[in-house]
């Protein structure tokens, strides 16, 4: 399967952004995640990239969305199938996950397939990594403006994952 071509920028008028602008408050964690976890998202399409192969049939489903897809299905606990719907039919998902309003879903079974490849290709750590990478900067930002050391703890890489959750919720949502 082919790595589709990413848009970064979709039309005005199927924005959920610009469409359905008062049904999400800025403190809303769709809204959150949109603005803060969709772009270091985008930001790992090239390593995403590298588990395809180019022109080699069809695209597939663009992974940056399946990345953030399992971000949300793991967060809000739901299995392969209702993750699937949740994409096509929660208004909120498609504003987190930048799509357009009247975009379609895909088959439960690709989130299935797009963890094989992340694991066959090692990078099943990699939303994990860029999230941390984010909160590192933020923290040691935040440390240099005021002249003290970091109060933030990140999870050591051995912790499970619903540490993680924990932590991503205090630290984002």
């Amino acid at each position: 399967m082919s790595l589709p071509k990413f848009e970064v920028q979709g039309s005005l008028f199927e924005s959920l952004e610009w469409a359905a602008a008062d049904l999400f408050d800025d403190k809303d964690k769709y809204k959150v995640f949109a603005r803060k976890i969709w772009p270091l998202l985008a930001s790992c399409r090239e390593e995403l990239a590298e588990c395809y192969e180019p022109e080699n049939g069809r695209p597939g489903i663009e992974p940056v969305v399946l990345l953030g897809v399992l971000i949300f299905q793991f967060l809000e606990r739901v299995p392969d199938r209702q993750a699937a719907e949740l994409v096509k039919y929660h208004l909120g998902w498609k504003l987190a996950l930048n799509l357009r309003l009247g975009a379609g879903g895909f088959h439960p079974t690709s989130l299935v397939h797009f963890r094989q490849r992340l694991v066959k290709a090692g990078k099943s750590d990699l939303a994990l990594r860029a999230v941390l990478r984010a909160l590192e900067q933020r923290s040691q930002s935040s440390s240099q403006k005021s002249g003290r050391w970091p109060s933030l703890s990140l999870p050591s890489s051995s912790s499970s994952a619903k540490a993680l959750a924990r932590f991503v919720r205090a630290n984002i949502f």
